[in-house]
């Protein structure tokens, strides 16, 4: 029986440590992806440099997303693939914040727009600003299923992982290569017991001669 991973399995982007050069090219598509469909003006990733290396630090799309469990207000939600976020219901109750297991979830400002053109301009203008900005919750939402980042990494350190993905590049080359391991383990095994126990059987037979022949 074949098996395959679930087609439920939630979309992520993953990245490989080794390949990643701290270049801020990833958040910098990721700003601009945001701008382009009206989100928050603000990265979605966050690269994170140490004495190990660097890599960005985004949402892991979680199956059982505790930020989603717990948001009151359905800012969060499960998407088919994906967590979603609708920014405009955000309350700033900073939930998601606390429970996210990898930090990848901030809280940052919004401007929030006057309806009245009025109040638009001169002195209504400075004390708009004082009074409609307000704090929402970001994180990554792979650009809707089409990461930026991933496309624009000139390493190609980051891959878009579904579970097609998942299944073709990560698990079954692993399995194949572990496998092979413990296969050319147990065969290098037999041989080191073969070569043991013909060892034996010459002892063995050579100390019949030596007790036969007393030498």
């Amino acid at each position: 029986m074949a098996f395959t991973v679930s087609e439920g399995m939630n979309s992520f982007v993953m990245c490989n440590p080794e390949k990643c050069i701290g270049c801020y090219t990833c958040m910098a598509a990721c700003y601009q992806s945001a701008k382009e469909r009206g989100k928050v003006e603000k990265p979605r990733l966050i690269l994170v440099h140490t004495y190990d290396g660097s890599m960005p630090n985004q949402c892991r799309q979680c199956d059982d997303a505790p930020c989603a469990n717990v948001c009151p207000v359905g800012a969060l939600r499960f998407g088919k693939n994906y967590i979603e976020v609708y920014e405009e219901k955000c309350i700033d109750c900073k939930m998601c914040v606390m429970v996210c297991p990898f930090g990848a979830i901030r809280p940052e400002e919004k401007l929030m727009s006057s309806d009245n053109d009025s109040y638009k301009s001169g002195i209504f203008s400075f004390f708009e600003s004082l009074v409609s900005k307000r704090s929402v919750a970001i994180k990554c939402d792979l650009c809707e299923e089409n990461p930026a980042c991933v496309k624009v990494c000139p390493t190609k350190a980051l891959m878009f992982v579904t579970p097609s993905v998942m299944e073709e590049e990560l698990i079954f080359p692993r399995a194949k290569k572990s496998v092979s391991v413990l296969v050319k383990t147990e065969e290098k095994q037999q041989q080191e017991r073969g070569i043991k126990e013909k060892k034996e059987e010459k002892e063995s037979f050579l100390g019949i001669l030596r007790r036969f022949y007393r030498f």
